[in-house]
């Protein structure tokens, strides 16, 4: 007799973006994850197109049956602005996803947050690949349900370690940094995954001569999105497209794929050449306490054969 897998309840939050939506995939067709829904934020692209991004993506994949609402149309204290990594629809290059007709939600996505939380039976793993302003929104209106809450795995935050292209900032963190420090003061179990590991695991020729050989639509779709989005970014970078949040979510399938290590992090809210940055106190110089577990090293073979093999039929 087989034994039943025990799945990890998860919710998504995110920002589509090539990269959010190759970590949709993932999540859905994962037999580790129950993909409870999925929240959108604005970031990557204007809130209408990183909904309407969402929408498609969950019904080319047949994931109809997965709830998609849309958030937070605006950072929470400073005027949007949008990342550029996508192009301007979010979602650049794509030549095969028709418009959806899967219907949204009819709540907003943080009361959607709330809802999937009450309503499930144990606590729920969060993981947001965008812009915070979701999470933190859904801490201050709903603090009865942190307790839902089981981990929060996300992608963001810089820490200037093992790699020449770490800027600064990272995008998620600098485009709601306010957002971002209510998650980290909230007293929840955080892991953040962000450049120093998302860095390491790069579209290159060797990643795209084995996404070749995935000859299915899904195969090709993917294909497609990381074509385009590794030329933009070497573009930009002079590195191929890194795969920043589907690493987190696989950090939820397999955490053995990073190690980490614990700092209290807070995020300079002031600065004029570091403003978004995310700055980590690893040996507890300011008598904080450990808020956070920071990505430190990354596995990288072993992440992209888990992405072939949930993408291939």
């Amino acid at each position: 007799m087989s034994k039943t897998v025990k799945t990890i309840p998860v919710l998504m939050d995110c920002d589509p973006g090539h990269d959010d939506a190759i970590a949709l995939v993932m999540a859905h067709r994962s037999p580790v994850i129950d993909l409870l829904g999925v929240t959108t934020v604005c970031g990557n692209a204007p809130p209408e197109r990183t909904t309407s991004n969402a929408l498609r993506i969950m019904q080319f994949i047949d994931a109809t049956d997965v709830p998609v609402a849309q958030g937070c149309v605006t950072p929470l204290a400073r005027p949007l602005v949008l990342g550029t990594a996508d192009g301007p629809t979010g979602l650049d290059g794509t030549t095969y996803l028709p418009e959806a007709t899967m219907p949204l939600v009819p709540i907003h996505g943080v009361d959607f947050i709330a809802k999937i939380l009450r309503e499930a039976p144990e606590p729920v793993v969060l993981v947001p690949t965008g812009p915070l302003t979701n999470i933190a929104m859904f801490l201050l209106k709903y603090p009865e349900l942190k307790h839902k809450i089981d981990k929060i795995v996300l992608m963001g935050g810089a820490f200037y370690r093992r790699t020449e292209y770490i800027t600064p900032t990272e995008f998620n963190i600098f485009c709601d940094p306010e957002a971002a420090r209510i998650v980290l003061d909230s007293g929840l179990d955080i892991i953040m995954v962000g450049l120093d590991v998302t860095m390491h695991v790069l579209v290159e020729e060797e990643q795209f001569a084995e996404l070749r050989k995935i000859e299915s639509p899904l195969g090709k779709v993917v294909l497609d999105w990381l074509k385009f989005y590794e030329k933009l970014h070497r573009g930009q970078m002079g590195v191929g497209g890194a795969l920043h949040d589907p690493l987190a979510l696989a950090v939820v399938i397999d955490p053995t794929l990073i190690e980490t290590r614990e700092a209290h992090v807070e995020i300079d809210l002031t600065g004029t050449y570091t403003f978004g940055a995310t700055v980590a106190d690893f040996w507890n110089e300011r008598k904080l306490g450990n808020n956070t577990r920071i990505a430190t090293r990354v596995d990288s073979g072993r992440f992209f054969e888990l992405m072939y093999s949930l993408l291939r039929d």
